[in-house]
């Protein structure tokens, strides 16, 4: 499969979601990569990803879980990936 040739962050699916969403998104040449979920008012949520990674396409998955593994509350997040030289962001929707 051909390396992406730019960074991109896909809507998660589904969204809204119930127990859990797919996150994926694109990394145009290996390096580090974080991928955090953030509630409405800024507060880390969870960590899903933080490290390295090859150049390609990959998808994460979140269960509406915080870092302690307790169910996190029905509403809005962010989920933001991080790299050297970018951020990205996108909206999702947690429903009980």
């Amino acid at each position: 499969m051909a390396t992406p040739q730019a960074y991109e962050l896909m809507q998660n699916y589904p969204n809204p979601f119930n127990p859990s969403t797919s996150i994926v998104f694109s990394l145009a040449e290996t390096g580090h990569a974080s991928l955090n979920v953030y509630d409405i008012s800024g507060r880390l949520v969870s960590t899903l990803l933080n490290g390295t990674l090859e150049g390609g396409v990959h998808d994460i998955v979140w269960n509406g879980t915080d870092m302690n593994g307790n169910v996190v509350s029905a509403g809005v997040y962010i989920y933001a990936l991080e790299s050297a030289d970018m951020v990205m962001t996108k909206k999702m929707i947690l429903m009980k």
